[in-house]
């Protein structure tokens, strides 16, 4: 998948909440439960009732959510929904066959518009701040790409008028880097702070690059008005990235009594961290995509415990870091060791579980209950934690999606019976999230250590 459409990922529920390897281990997870444990075999060994199963789920999981490093005022969220709403006023919605006769024009234009929509009703509904900074640019990108398709079916605006915008963006955001400084005061809110404004100045070059490829794919189609809309719409959606760096920048220093510079700090932070993770890395036993029983010495298949072991040991570690090591991203880089270890940890830990018996071979409804139980349990009680809530709640925050693995469980609650090896992709969801959390305070309390050391 591309950059440009991993960030549009965003859309809908927004499910932010499987951050570098958690996707990894649930494709891990699906794909060995449809290959592996017979789904439509006669011989389906014990079973649950449907009905029972959409009671373990209908209980509230555990909500955390991760602090923004600043305050931000309801003020520039207001105005950056206004920027929004202003490129919607310009398209006559809803279009009808008039407006355009080209059904499939139409259909896309109004989608868009309709995109749009939504992002701002849910930005209004948001619960943390960064998700509703990522709402409302979504709904710039689509507001712009809506009203731009809009302005060239109606002869108003050209490919090279949109062409001609993208100097003044990039311009910005040059201008923005330049004055741009790693400064801070209190080590770990440094860290978050800067780490957020990377992943803004990211976004809006990738964002720009593309409207480059963008426009070079489609130079020989110049008046195409859907491709004009994309177009412009991810011109728009790195201006309003590059607006809220320099808002989050803005609003850091301003917080600040005394600021310093930590940028070397910073990355000497990340060196030895990226040292820690290796190490760990290199002392993990096994081989990638071995079978769970050869990591403990133990026949574990066929449990759920077995495919979180296995998803754990075979994910993605540090998806992004060698990226972020290369472009100077140093905040991002601290932040990538830190979502990994807790990952190389909840290997380690859940193995020697494993290897000590406790593991849990479901054969009843009350084995189901006991292991997402295990998984409320353990987030619950790292929440708590509070000698590093900043970085623990970001680390939960981004641990996996319970309400993903509610929902598959759910889907069984129209059966009389279910197969409980039907569960067992599902059910390690909820075991890798428990071994996650259990290692989120040790996790926070090394990458904390590193960063006081340094910064």
């Amino acid at each position: 998948m591309s950059p440009e459409a991993t960030d549009r990922t965003r859309r809908g529920a927004r499910a932010r909440t499987t951050r570098r390897g958690f996707l990894a281990l649930a494709a891990s997870a699906g794909l060995a439960g449809c290959n592996g444990f017979g789904y439509f075999s006669d011989d389906r060994g014990p079973t649950v009732e449907g009905a029972a199963l959409s009671e373990v789920a209908s209980t509230d999981p555990p909500t955390v959510t991760e602090r923004f490093p600043v305050e931000v005022e309801q003020s520039y969220l207001d105005e950056a929904a206004a920027t929004a709403r202003e490129h919607l006023s310009a398209v006559p919605a809803p279009l009808d066959e008039s407006d355009v006769p080209n059904g499939v024009i139409r259909q896309e234009v109004s989608r868009l518009y309709e995109e749009a929509t939504e992002a701002l009703a849910d930005a209004a509904e948001a619960t943390t701040t960064a998700d509703a900074m990522g709402r409302l640019r979504d709904a710039r990108e689509d507001a712009r790409a809506a009203a731009a398709a809009w302005a060239a079916i109606d002869g108003d605006l050209d490919r090279e008028a949109v062409r001609a915008s993208i100097p003044t963006v990039r311009r910005a955001l040059e201008e923005f880097q330049f004055r741009w400084r790693y400064v801070g005061q209190a080590p770990v809110r440094a860290v978050l702070a800067h780490a957020q404004i990377e992943e803004r100045v990211g976004f809006a070059g990738r964002r720009l690059r593309g409207a480059g490829e963008h426009h070079r794919r489609y130079r020989r189609r110049p008046d195409n008005p859907l491709a004009i809309g994309e177009f412009a719409g991810e011109v728009e959606s790195a201006r309003a990235a590059i607006d809220d760096a320099a808002y989050v920048y803005d609003r850091y220093v301003a917080s600040l009594g005394d600021p310093r510079p930590i940028g070397e700090g910073l990355r000497a932070v990340g060196e030895s961290l990226v040292e820690t993770l290796d190490e760990r890395r290199e002392a993990l036993p096994g081989e990638p995509h071995a079978e769970a029983s050869s990591l403990v010495d133990r026949d574990v298949e066929g449990t759920p415990i077995a495919e979180a072991l296995t998803g754990l040991r075979d994910a993605e570690y540090a998806d992004g870091l060698d990226d972020e090591l290369a472009t100077g991203r140093r905040a991002s880089v601290v932040l990538s060791v830190h979502d990994t270890l807790a990952q190389v940890r909840a290997f380690e830990r859940l193995r020697e579980r494993v290897a000590d018996g406790e593991f849990v071979r479901v054969e009843t409804i009350e084995d189901v209950r006991t292991i997402r139980d295990a998984a409320v349990d353990a987030v619950a009680a790292a929440a708590d934690s509070e000698r590093h809530s900043r970085l623990d709640r970001r680390l939960l925050a981004s641990l996996g999606d319970f309400g993903y693995a509610d929902r598959q469980i759910e889907e069984y609650a129209d059966r009389d019976q279910v197969p409980v090896d039907w569960l067992v992709p599902d059910l390690s969801y909820y075991v890798a999230i428990e071994a996650r959390a259990r290692e989120v305070p040790a996790a926070s309390a090394t990458v904390a250590e590193a960063i006081g050391s340094e910064l």
